[in-house]
């Protein structure tokens, strides 16, 4: 019974720890919100947690989880805001002063609610908004320097020049 109590003990102590790690580790890194999909009842379903912006994914770390990664992913370019409102009066029971609602559609993830502050949803709709087309988008060769050196070759044997950009015989 002993080692059975010890064991436990130990787990909610580990447990804890991990818990207060992330609490402190993620506190700071990101953007306080309030998250939940929808369609959900009139104040249920929300959680609270941190969105952190990356290049490429909106992750949010949910406070009550010992994850030790991103709880949810919503990628750049799959996001789209719809609208915005003001909290309901049973949502403004547990909500800070000064949050309003963002509702948004991710691709193949459905509608969600954000409850953030105005500087929040400046974050949000900047992050949407600086999102390059995926049309756009083109990758960088990754044997750039091969290939400059191929081209500066071809120009070298082909009589306009030395591969050095003065012309033959001047200097």
């Amino acid at each position: 019974m002993n080692v059975f109590v010890l064991v436990v003990g130990f787990l909610l102590l580990f447990g804890g720890c991990l818990a207060l790690w992330r609490f402190a580790k993620l506190r700071s890194k990101g953007t306080p919100v309030v998250i939940r999909p929808i369609p959900a009842g009139d104040g249920a379903a929300w959680r609270h947690g941190v969105m952190k912006y990356t290049d490429g994914a909106a992750l949010v770390y949910k406070l009550r989880s010992l994850r030790p990664g991103a709880d949810l992913s919503f990628p750049r370019n799959d996001v789209e805001i719809i609208s915005r409102r003001e909290p309901t009066t049973v949502e403004a029971g547990f909500f800070d002063d000064g949050l309003h609602v963002v509702v948004f559609s991710v691709a193949n993830q459905g509608e969600w609610e954000l409850a953030v502050d105005d500087s929040g949803d400046t974050a949000l709709v900047a992050w949407v908004e600086s999102s390059p087309s995926v049309r756009q988008t083109r990758r960088l060769p990754t044997n750039i320097e091969q290939r400059f050196r191929s081209v500066r070759a071809r120009g070298a044997g082909n009589g306009r020049g030395n591969g050095n950009g003065r012309a033959n015989g001047l200097r």
